[in-house]
């Protein structure tokens, strides 16, 4: 699996508009749904809502990782979202997170969403690519960003 299959210029939302935590998932999962991956949002964000309050979704380092499971998806998807400013998670180091991966996965394979999470995190501990990203102006132009890492010799295809 490479990165840009399933994080590209349609599954990214540069910049974030949202300006809590709560907000952002909600415009995560409404993005989610405006690409008739999802019906309805309710349901999954009350679990990621509660989810979060036992397990801080903050990982470090200004990234917050959701995921979930859903019948209403048959292969893992993802949305990257992107706030320039910074969102507030409680993160355990005090930064605010920049970057927002939301991944459902299928009922079937409820562990898919670690091979994504490893993908995102080999390009995001690049420095000098958070930094770019965070100076960009679009989500096509994340893309290309993504696609250049990959084609560097810095990614690798988890399998």
């Amino acid at each position: 699996m490479k990165l840009s299959e399933k994080i590209n210029n349609k599954t990214i939302i540069y910049p974030l508009q949202s300006t809590s935590k709560q907000d952002t998932l909600h415009e995560l999962l409404d993005y989610f749904q405006s690409l008739e991956y999802l019906t309805t949002t309710t349901k999954l964000f009350s679990y990621l809502d509660s989810k979060d309050k036992i397990f801080n979704s903050a990982s470090g380092r200004g990234v917050a990782y959701h995921y979930h499971t859903s019948v209403e998806v048959n292969e893992t998807l993802a949305v990257l979202g992107i706030s320039k400013q910074g969102i507030d998670y409680n993160a355990t180091d005090g930064l605010f997170c920049h970057f927002i991966l939301l991944i459902l996965e299928p009922t079937n394979h409820p562990n898919s969403h670690r091979k994504l999470i490893n993908l995102f995190q080999n390009l995001i501990k690049n420095s000098n690519i958070k930094s770019k990203l965070l100076e960009l102006n679009s989500s096509d132009e994340v893309e290309k960003i993504i696609k250049d890492w990959e084609n560097s010799d810095n990614s690798f295809d988890i399998l």
